[in-house]
């Protein structure tokens, strides 16, 4: 009899769940075989009370041994109007691909300055916010070279009028690739800048 419950039980409940699920998310279907859409679906930079890619990649600490988040080309000060070049690097022992998610705030939570790109290995992740632009990953740049590092560069252009110091939120996530939020790495960073 416990044989029979358990084996109804099996069968019973995709039926279950797809009748449970709401309406909005029945015709979600991964893409490629991939859990993860080609952008992110929030802000989670880990700046300004945001929570970080560590609310879904949950298994390992962050910011393990073993692995980093460099952002070459922040600085300690800014001149109003200057391009910097950027570089945001993530890397671990088991990375089999990689992405990340950014902004540069005031203090108040506006934007501060801009991003810009050449090429499809950058994007703005999509209906979070008409004001702050929230700079990621593109699913075309997730694989990393062959030393297990996945980068992606950029510039940001500081504002054209120096009114106080630019927070730099960054969250980046060292993937394992199995198609699931399970056995990856979470790294976060924040860097303030102030005025010139």
């Amino acid at each position: 009899m416990a044989n029979l419950i358990k084996i109804t039980s099996l069968i019973l409940f995709p039926f279950v769940i797809g009748i449970s699920m709401p309406e909005s998310e029945k015709d979600i279907v991964p893409i490629d075989g991939d859990f993860n859409p080609e952008h992110l679906d929030g802000p989670f930079t880990g700046g300004f009370g945001e929570l970080t890619c560590h609310s879904c990649h949950f298994d390992y600490d962050i910011n393990m041994d073993g692995g980093s988040l460099t952002v070459e080309g922040l600085r300690d000060s800014y001149q109003p109007g200057k391009r910097y070049d950027m570089k945001v690097i993530v890397e671990s022992s088991h990375l089999e691909n990689g992405g990340f998610q950014m902004t540069s705030r005031f203090k108040n939570g506006s934007q501060a300055g801009k991003f810009e790109w050449t090429g499809n290995h950058l994007m703005y992740t999509p209906n979070i916010s008409d004001e702050v632009k929230y700079l990621q990953h593109t699913r075309e740049s997730t694989t990393p070279s062959g030393d297990r590092k996945v980068s992606w560069s950029f510039t940001w252009t500081a504002p054209e009028t120096a009114i106080g110091s630019i927070i730099f939120n960054i969250a980046a996530n060292a993937g394992n690739n199995d198609d699931s939020s399970f056995g990856d790495w979470i790294y976060t960073k924040e860097h303030i800048t102030s005025a010139h």
